[in-house]
């Protein structure tokens, strides 16, 4: 969650609190449901800021000296190979299989490109 998006969480919750500790007078005024909504809503934004702040934050992890196996895009070309027999249909060597467009398996094509 953004700065931003914590200061209205925090607005809002103070607002919703704010309300919520009126006067008995001003609640039976607003009726008892109006009052109950009042409190949901702040022990909602109050849990939900509860939550973030208990949430492990992702950090990156570098380590000194690490390189990577291959550069960005260099990976054995044997398993960038591919080709399409037909339109709608692309064929992997290095997986011995053949694909449709919507990513599932051609058996006719798998059949005719590597024998099985």
């Amino acid at each position: 969650m953004t700065h931003l998006g914590k200061f209205m969480l925090a607005g809002l919750a103070a607002a919703a609190l704010a309300l919520a500790a009126a006067p008995a007078a001003q609640a039976k005024t607003m009726g008892p449901t109006a009052a109950a909504i009042v409190g949901g809503v702040a022990g909602v934004a109050v849990g939900a800021a509860i939550a973030d702040a208990a949430k492990p934050k992702k950090k990156k992890i570098v380590y000194e000296g690490y390189a990577p196996p291959y550069a960005p895009g260099q990976y054995d070309p044997y398993f960038n190979q591919a080709y399409s027999p037909v339109a709608g249909v692309v064929c992997y060597p290095a997986q011995r299989a053949c694909y449709n467009n919507g990513g599932t398996v051609n058996g006719t094509w798998t059949r005719r490109a590597f024998g099985y």
